[in-house]
């Protein structure tokens, strides 16, 4: 992955080629990081170290060709570049963390599960599961560190079927300013 954000091309930039392209315009971009956002400060409190999000070509592929209920449109990757901001729980997840955040689809919305590793100065994205995607009740979820004081009851039954005995008593933390 490249060291520094301005070094890689934007997602936002390079989604409909990815998407749409032809395959020859598609092959230019195979195995190229692309940047997302900037990380927010309340994340690096919480220990996901990094200046910026990164996704790799890859990930993104994996859901080029997806049945309608998993597939992300165009839109839904543009949204995601600010979703991933503003996720409505974070927990830590293997070696890294998974950030849980919605995006609209065809009309509604999905809970979409963000898995990241700190990589350099970045934060890579390494996988990126619907909510029709992902097992609720994965055994890798340590422990739920941040929940949104604004989530939803959706979104509190979602983590509910994660880990109930590990979400925080108190929505979002005084002491990191987190609204």
């Amino acid at each position: 992955m490249a060291e520094d954000k301005d070094e890689l091309p934007k997602l936002k930039d390079c989604i409909h080629v990815i998407l749409y392209g032809t395959k020859l315009n598609k092959e230019k971009l195979e195995g190229k990081y692309f940047h997302l956002t900037e990380t927010p400060e309340f994340m690096k409190k919480l220990g996901l170290t990094g200046v910026f999000f990164s996704i790799k070509y890859g990930v993104i592929s994996r859901h080029l060709g997806k049945d309608v209920d998993h597939s992300l449109s165009e839109e839904n990757w543009n949204e995601m570049c600010f979703a991933i901001k503003k996720p409505f729980a974070i927990a830590k997840y293997k070696e890294g963390f998974r950030l849980f955040t919605t995006v609209k689809t065809r009309g509604k919305y999905v809970a979409v599960g963000v898995n990241v590793k700190s990589v350099g100065k970045g934060i890579e994205v390494n996988s990126i599961c619907t909510a029709f995607g992902y097992n609720q009740k994965d055994e890798r979820v340590d422990e739920i560190i941040y929940k949104a004081k604004n989530s939803t009851p959706e979104q509190t039954a979602l983590l509910d079927g994660l880990n109930s005995l590990s979400l925080p008593s108190v929505q979002g933390s005084p002491s990191l300013n987190i609204t």
